[in-house]
C-alpha cells in the first residue's frame, strides 16, 4: 500500500514538473515572439488594425500579361 501512494507521490511531482517546465518554455516562446513582432512593427513592417493589434502587409499578386486574351 505503502509503494502504490509512494508511487503515486513520484508520479505527481513529475507531471508537475513537466508542467512547470511547458509553461516556462510558452513563456519564453511569447515573450521572443512579442519581441520580434516589436521590432518588425518598428521597421515599417506591419500595419496597425487596431489598438492592440497588427497585421502584416499583404504584398499584391502580380498582375497577369494576359488578362483580356
Amino acid at each position: 500500500m505503502s509503494r502504490g501512494i509512494a508511487f503515486v507521490g513520484l508520479l505527481a511531482l513529475g507531471l508537475a514538473a513537466q508542467n512547470v517546465l511547458h509553461y516556462a518554455r510558452y513563456k519564453r516562446a511569447r515573450r521572443e515572439q512579442h519581441r520580434a513582432l516589436q521590432t518588425w512593427e518598428t521597421e515599417g513592417g506591419a500595419v496597425p488594425t487596431g489598438p492592440s493589434q497588427s497585421a502584416a502587409q499583404v504584398t499584391p499578386e502580380p498582375v497577369r500579361a494576359d488578362l483580356g486574351a
